[in-house]
Formats: C-alpha cells, sequence, structure tokens
C-alpha cells in the first residue's frame, strides 16, 4: 500500500471511535483515525456523566438495551483487567418522590428484567432504606429503585487509553483533519481532509453530532440527528456535598441522566438540563438559564447541597435519532462499505465495548479479518 492507503478509515476519535479503533488493532488490516480537533474526546465524550448503566432504563428490544447489557459485562470481563483506567464500582438510587413517580419505578424495574439485569442487581427499596443509605436525601423522597451493577469512569481518560493501545498495536492517529470531501470510485473511497488525501477501502462514520453530515458529504443521505445539550456544575466535596450513591431522578418523567454522583475525585456533579435542538456550533456552550436550574435539581435531590462551591461548570450534547430514540449503526444504504455509528446517546459509554463488537461484525461481513499473532490487548495509563 501507498502511504495515505488504508484497509479502514475511522472518522472521529470520541470514545465510540477509539473503542473500535482499539478493538480493530487485533486485526492485520492498516487502520486510521481522523479526528477535526486537535485532540481525542472534545465533544461528546467530555460532556457526560461518565456513568456506566446498569441497564434498567433502556426500553427493551431496542438495540441501545442489547449493547448496554452486553458493554457492562465487557467492561468487566475484559477492559477493566486489560486497560489501566480509573473506575469505581456505584449503586445508583433512582428516586421517587410521590405515588405516581413509584408507579414509575415499577416500570423502570419491569424494563430491567426485560433487558437481562437480574434480582441482585435491581431491587425496590423504602424511605427507611434510603434513609440509611443516603443521610442528606431530601426527607420527600418515599422509595428508590437501587441497583447495583453500575459503575464510574472518565470517559476523556478511557478515550486516552483505547487510542493509545490501538496507535501501539499499528492503527494511526490523525489529528486536526477535519473531512471536507469523500468520494467514492473502484471500490475505494477518496477522503479529503483540509490538507491532506486519504484512501480506504471501507469508511466507520463515528462522527459524533456531524455523523449525518459526514454521511451526507459521501453521497448518503439516509438519516438526520439533532441534538440534546445538558449543563453540569461540579461542587467542592464539603460536610454538605457528600453522596454515596448516584443518585437519579425518575428518568421516564423528568428525562434521562438527571443526577447528583460523587466524581472518580470525590467531589460532586450535578445535572445534566436538557435542551433539545440547539445547533450543533453551541453544544458546549453554558447559560445562566440553566445554571439556576441544575441548582434547584441539586437542591431537590439534596436540600442540604451547598450550591456555591463550584469548582466548574460544563456542558455536552447527546445526539439524538429521532425517527427510533435508538442507536443508528447501519451501512449507508447505497453502500455496505461505508458504516454509521451514529444518534450513540446515554447508554453510549455503557455500550462502547460492545458497539465496538458490533461494528466489527458488520466489517467481517465486508472483508475478512485476520488476527495478529501479536496483539498485545494490555495498556498502561500514562500520557498519550
Amino acid at each position: 500500500m501507498t502511504k495515505n492507503n488504508y484497509d479502514i478509515c475511522i472518522i472521529g476519535a470520541g470514545i465510540i471511535g477509539a473503542s473500535i479503533a482499539r478493538e480493530l488493532s487485533k486485526f492485520k488490516q492498516r487502520v486510521i483515525i481522523l479526528e477535526a480537533n486537535p485532540s481525542f474526546g472534545l465533544e461528546t465524550t467530555t460532556g457526560n456523566s461518565g456513568l456506566i448503566h446498569g441497564g434498567f432504563d433502556p426500553t427493551p428490544g431496542k438495540l441501545n438495551a442489547k449493547l448496554n447489557l452486553l458493554g457492562r459485562k465487557r467492561y468487566k470481563e475484559n477492559w477493566f483487567k486489560e486497560l489501566d483506567f480509573n473506575h469505581k464500582s456505584v449503586n445508583s438510587l433512582v428516586l421517587a418522590f410521590n405515588k405516581e413517580e413509584e408507579k414509575h419505578l415499577d416500570i423502570l424495574m419491569e424494563r430491567g428484567f426485560k433487558n437481562g439485569c437480574t434480582n441482585d442487581e435491581i431491587t425496590l427499596i423504602d424511605k427507611k432504606e434510603i434513609q440509611l443509605l443516603e443521610p442528606f436525601i431530601s426527607k420527600e423522597v418515599t422509595k428508590a429503585l437501587l441497583c447495583t451493577s453500575s459503575f464510574i469512569i472518565n470517559p476523556v481518560e478511557l478515550t486516552g487509553v483505547l487510542l493509545k493501545n490501538a496507535k501501539k498495536n499499528g492503527v494511526e492517529i490523525k489529528f486536526n483533519q477535519k473531512v471536507v470531501a469523500i468520494k467514492y470510485n473502484n471500490n475505494l473511497f477518496d477522503i479529503s481532509s483540509e490538507n491532506t488525501n486519504y484512501k480506504a477501502k471501507i469508511i466507520i462514520n463515528c462522527a459524533g453530532h456531524f455523523a449525518d453530515k459526514i454521511s451526507s458529504l459521501s453521497g448518503y443521505s439516509d438519516f438526520q440527528l439533532s441534538t440534546k445539550r445538558g449543563e453540569y456544575i461540579v461542587l467542592k466535596k464539603t460536610k454538605e456535598n457528600q453522596v454515596n450513591n448516584v443518585l437519579f431522578m425518575v428518568p421516564t418523567i423528568h428525562g434521562k441522566g438527571v443526577i447528583v454522583a460523587k466524581t472518580l475525585e470525590g467531589n460532586l456533579l450535578v445535572g445534566p438540563t436538557s435542551e433539545d435542538n440547539v445547533s450543533k456550533e453551541d453544544i458546549n456552550l453554558i447559560t445562566e438559564e440553566k445554571f439556576n436550574q441544575i441548582k434547584e435539581i441539586g437542591k431537590k435531590i439534596m436540600p442540604s447541597l451547598d450550591v456555591s462551591k463550584i469548582i466548574s461548570r460544563f456542558a455536552g450534547s447527546r445526539p439524538i435519532y429521532k425517527e427510533t430514540d435508538d442507536f443508528y449503526i447501519k451501512y449507508a444504504k447505497l453502500n455496505n462499505k461505508f458504516i454509521n455509528v451514529a444518534g450513540t446517546k446515554s447508554p453510549g459509554i455503557s455500550c462502547a465495548p460492545s458497539i465496538a463488537d458490533y461494528v466489527i461484525n458488520m466489517v467481517k461481513e465486508q472483508m475478512n479479518l485476520e488476527l495478529k499473532l501479536n496483539w498485545d490487548k494490555y495498556e498502561k495509563n500514562i500520557l498519550f
């Protein structure tokens, strides 16, 4: 092959692109990642809570529900052992404040069992048990779903370790490579960034919020994505600002992922808000209006919170495929050599390993993948 000819080109170096690259690195194909930004994980990967979900929330039968449980299993059996990144087992509590919300806890329990959660992983607990677990929680909480199979991670840290391992095993990674044109001729994609041209037999489109734009750029206008921006605050750990579990509002009522949770560093994460159809260029912006809303959320869950002890604020957005409200992981309708990995909203981080497995199976249908004998699956967490 010539210098810029590859078997597979992955567009996007967020956690999903990095996961696929790392798992592809076990095969003999020549792989490259092109990332528009100057570093990895600067968009959706950065702006989220870093929670590996237990699997009780996704709607049974959807792809994200199936991949949530498979992803969690792969983290525990493989990635936690092979890759050196910070992770911590943590219990989750979904809180009901009234009888109506208690009914939704029953819905979540039923979903969880249909998705494959076990009695050891999810259970309902009463007010007395909740107060024992969380002494500072609101006295208005009446019941909770307790999930014992969640984990917290730093998604950007994991993305760096995945890319480091992929690079060690032969994957090339190029930053500042915004893709501006893609043409398909003679069974090869001709991919142009703003300063370099590349060729590849297969493209895996992991461009996050811009995955629909990359697909359209290639001539495959198969889907459209919208945005859902969420804003967070991080509070300094104090006598008042302490939790033992990840505390959720009921997601079927208040929207996915509204939490008060301890970070890996011991501080408190509060949020996110939820704002639909924000411009893709504004997904990381923070606002005063939502800032006040976050503080209200936190105080509702834990009235004693000292919301003046703010260390940082940030915003992030989930790419949404509205037609199914599910992941969009499909070949382009006109070309099976172009694979779209889009709409990876929550629980996308939970599914990162299983999304990689799913996509590799799609690649195997298009080309023969031969395992390397010298693939090194272990990676230490040092600077990339």
